[in-house]
């Protein structure tokens, strides 16, 4: 083969032409108080080839209807383009109705339709991110220029731009490219390693001038290729950024996924993948205008999957009942995981420990079946490598952070949590706690105090987390004469709280204190009293509950006899934190 017609993967493609073309996005007017962004997309899903010698694709019509179903489950506005091979078109008849075949016209006439629903958006105010997604063949021609396959044409630079980008009105636009073609079980595309270097110079080197709302996003191996693989009937990239769409990626739990999140869930799903035929890797370029932009969110009501933190986290896939596989993701220990799921009425929940079917009123009930042992079948040995690999490596908070910070990019934002999906379910953690305590009596008083107490804490940055306590105890017959002495507190409070499902932590507190002492045919106290509190113990969670259990120290300043003094109270706690 000349090395003129040597293909280059797609994902390289449109990240050139990114940084070729000439045309500049307005900055958009964003405000945190504001409306959501609208968010569209266009998919282009071509299994065909223009070469002889590189047969056509197996899997770019599935991965384009799951493209389609996964952005329309997050709320985008979605126009598909593909061709449908026999067994997607029996398959997928009615998610198809409607959809054309990717021409040069078919092109034309839908990214003029989506960009006038465009303009009068960001005419009314409105922001607007769009999605390019295209899965398919990207060559060099005979000129040695880049270009994406369509059904009669071929999308090059300039192309992408005059066609696309240019006329889109977006505020925004992300690309989203994976390109690869079935040979056997896993499918690879080739490249050559020269031109791919030479283009990533060209990218590293003229974006962050050119191209500052555009942001592009795809995946290669070490040989410049991406792969698809027949167990899930898709490209291996694009099943693992649907999963990180969906929610596997949102380690910060605010209902979306930034550039950042889905690098690193890719990037850890990836990363178990010992065969070089079958490795990946991701490259990421956030819009330099804003790099902690948002691919999608907030989540809209739906079909999701709710799993707690567990001890040992857990690998994970979903799948329909008709085997078309919906998303995976290996859950991190302690730490919860919450997938939105396009609608169906049944689902099959497979882990390594068991499979379960699951239907659409258990996850509303958030109750899941207990699972049956699961059948696994294995051939060929890059097959086996990504189904022993692929989701092998859990994700969470701890690989995140560790994954941004050597990266050196933009880390999401945690001080915020909510839960996607029903906004008025409850979220996994409200930070409420009720206690039962045993400690020294105030005042000095003999035998034991008993009581109750309430918290609320919310997480800061890092570790940190601050809240309040408020508490009472009763200590009968503990001081002369039959005399009950009876505490009351409300302090503020700050502390450190480690991770994971067993963690230590330790908090202290000031605050308003009154001190009752009951005598026989009497009452008195001091109701303007001062209070301190240190404490340290352990957390260990289980599902949506925590359990606690410190020692703590208060330091009490009672007014007595008209001084006030200090009195030392050790004692213990145990609680129950939702």
């Amino acid at each position: 083969m000349r090395p003129s017609t040597v293909p280059v993967p797609s994902g390289v493609v449109v990240l050139w032409l990114a940084c070729c073309a000439t045309v500049s996005l307005a900055e958009p007017a964003t405000s945190s108080s504001g409306p959501p962004p609208v968010r569209r997309a266009l998919v282009v899903a071509y299994n065909g080839s223009d070469s002889p010698g590189m047969p056509p694709l197996r899997y770019a019509d599935d991965d384009g209807v799951r493209w389609m179903e996964t952005l329309q489950r997050l709320g985008v506005e979605v126009v598909l383009l593909t061709v449908a091979d026999a067994d997607t078109a029996e398959a997928e008849r009615e998610r198809l109705t409607g959809v054309r075949v990717p021409t040069l016209a078919a092109l034309d006439e839908a990214v003029a339709s989506l960009a006038q629903l465009n303009a009068a958006d960001r005419a009314a105010g409105r922001t607007v991110d769009f999605l390019f997604v295209y899965v398919g063949h990207g060559r060099t021609g005979e000129s040695a220029r880049a270009y994406l396959t369509l059904a009669d044409g071929r999308l090059d630079q300039e192309g992408l731009y005059t066609r696309v980008v240019e006329r889109l009105e977006a505020d925004y636009v992300h690309l989203l490219v994976d390109a690869c073609h079935a040979a056997g079980v896993v499918g690879s595309r080739g490249a050559d390693p020269l031109v791919l270097r030479r283009l990533r110079r060209a990218l590293e080197q003229e974006q962050l001038a050119g191209h500052p709302s555009v942001g592009a996003i795809f995946a290669e191996s070490n040989e410049g290729e991406t792969h698809e693989w027949s167990r899930i009937r898709a490209g291996v990239f694009s099943h693992a950024a649907r999963s990180a769409l969906l929610g596997g990626a949102d380690v910060n739990g605010d209902g979306q996924v930034e550039y950042s999140e889905l690098d690193a869930f890719v990037a850890a799903a990836i990363r178990g993948v010992k065969s070089p035929q079958a490795r990946l890797a991701l490259r990421t370029f956030p819009p330099m205008l804003n790099p902690s932009r948002a691919l999608i969110g907030p989540i809209p009501e739906g079909p999701r999957l709710d799993l707690p933190a567990t001890p040992g986290g857990a690998r994970i896939s979903v799948e329909d009942t008709n085997g078309v596989r919906l998303a995976d993701a290996h859950q991190s220990e302690g730490e919860p995981l919450v997938l939105a799921l396009p609608k169906r009425d049944a689902y099959w929940l497979r882990t390594p420990g068991g499979e379960a079917r699951v239907r659409l009123a258990d996850l509303k009930a958030r109750r899941l079946p207990r699972p049956s042992p699961p059948e696994v079948a294995q051939r060929g040995a890059a097959e086996e490598s990504l189904l022993q690999g692929l989701f092998a490596l859990p994700f969470g908070r701890d690989f995140y952070e560790g994954y941004v910070a050597s990266a050196g990019g933009p880390i999401v934002d945690f001080s915020n949590p909510v839960t996607p999906g029903d906004p008025s379910s409850l979220p996994h953690s409200l930070g409420l706690e009720v206690g039962l305590t045993l400690g020294a009596p105030p005042l000095g008083g003999r035998g034991v105090a008993r009581g109750l107490s309430l918290a609320w804490r919310v997480p800061g940055p890092g570790i940190v987390r601050w809240g309040a306590r408020a508490s009472y105890s009763l200590a009968p017959d503990a001081w002369v004469d039959n005399t009950t002495l009876q505490r009351v507190s409300v302090l503020a409070m700050g502390g450190l709280n480690g991770r994971g499902t067993l963690a230590p932590f330790a908090e202290v507190g000031v605050g308003w204190l009154m001190t009752v002492v009951d005598k026989p045919g009497r009452r008195e106290g001091d109701s303007l009293g001062l209070s301190a509190r240190a404490a340290a113990g352990l957390r260990w969670r289980a599902g949506d509950f925590a359990v606690r259990g410190a020692l703590g120290m208060d330091l009490d300043g009672v007014r007595v006899d008209g001084h006030r003094r200090g009195h030392w109270i050790p004692g213990v706690e145990l609680g129950l934190e939702r």
